[in-house]
């Protein structure tokens, strides 16, 4: 799995995978998509193409609460990907979409 951008916004399937959503190319953009496109549960991670990212699978970095916030809180996220019946591990990627920044 090649990774090309260094931000990747997933979201927890039916079937309990994290799957790719969207992929943006910097921090802003990223937490825009979190911000205004993205759903509660969502998460925002860091890439295998982030030079801070030293693993080969996406590493946490923030997510979109219930309430619409945005949120660094790694344990909590791990909490609901527990009630979902889902593991961080899980993660599959999907055809990107290109999000145009409306401001």
């Amino acid at each position: 799995m090649e990774w090309t951008e260094p931000f990747a916004i997933f979201r927890i399937d039916e079937t309990s995978m994290l799957t790719g959503v969207y992929d943006a190319p910097d921090v802003k953009k990223a937490k825009y998509i979190l911000t205004y496109v993205a759903e509660p549960g969502d998460v925002l991670c860091r890439t295998p193409a982030h030079p801070k990212n030293e693993s080969e699978t996406p590493s946490y970095y923030c997510h979109k609460q219930d309430s619409g916030t945005i949120i660094t809180d790694k344990e909590g996220w791990l909490e609901m990907l527990k009630a979902k019946n889902c593991s961080p591990e899980k993660f599959q990627r999907a055809e990107s979409e290109q999000v145009e920044e409306r401001v």
